[in-house]
């Protein structure tokens, strides 16, 4: 590929998590043979507030910009938002259709939900395992991420019974994202699992990503 991919997020635990996971979709599913440095796969695009305002202000601004003069230096834009409320997702819909350079993701509730979906990692990060531990939700038989209505909050859980951690994840704990997206998701976040545990958030995800790497592969003739 001989342009990079631009990421539009809502806050800082998403730019830590998102880059890793590219990362281990285009190798996995799009067959990346990886370049000598991975940071040259992705950008995050700043925006100018955090939230849902801020990513739609951030996608008019490149629709305007792609309509004008395209950007060379990226092949496809991701945006990924947690739950949005209708209207947004709408305005983003209407915005983005037709235009095969942007993927609109939906992790729903929070991108946590993808974090937990892919249990194998997260207990090693974790030192647990799948023995029960207390009343922890995320032992239960019933238990599906994507209808954890608080995945930080069950994220947070798990901090607090793991063993060797000195420190909580809280509301987003960004120390502690970057040790797990850098030690565990990248090159070997679970994707069949987490498409299992989230198939209305991270499949069609997944999928539009690997679609996308693939489309500008075959322009290119080749990845980088």
């Amino acid at each position: 590929m001989s342009a990079k991919v631009g990421i539009i997020v809502e806050g800082s635990i998403d730019e830590i998590l998102v880059p890793p996971l590219l990362e281990r979709i285009a190798r996995d599913r799009a067959g990346f043979t990886w370049p000598t440095i991975p940071d040259d796969l992705a950008d995050i695009i700043p925006i100018r507030k955090r939230g849902h305002g801020g990513v739609l202000d951030a996608v008019r601004r490149l629709v305007r910009c792609l309509s004008d003069i395209p950007l060379t230096e990226y092949a496809f834009f991701i945006i990924l938002l947690d739950s949005p409320p209708a209207a947004v997702h709408r305005r983003l819909r209407r915005l983005t259709q037709g235009k095969p350079r942007f993927v609109l993701g939906i992790a729903i509730r929070e991108i946590e939900a993808w974090w937990l979906a892919d249990r194998r990692n997260t207990l090693a990060w974790l030192r647990l395992d799948e023995e029960p531990r207390g009343k922890a939700r995320y032992w239960a038989a019933s238990y599906k991420p994507e209808n954890d209505h608080h995945p930080k909050r069950t994220l947070d859980e798990l901090t607090v019974l793991a063993p060797e951690l000195d420190q909580h994840y809280g509301h987003g704990n960004t120390e502690l994202a970057r040790e797990f997206a850098e030690d565990y998701w990248r090159g070997s976040a679970e994707l069949d699992a987490m498409e299992r545990s989230c198939p209305r958030g991270f499949r069609p995800f997944c999928r539009d990503t690997t679609e996308a790497l693939r489309a500008e592969r075959a322009r290119e003739g080749r990845l980088l």
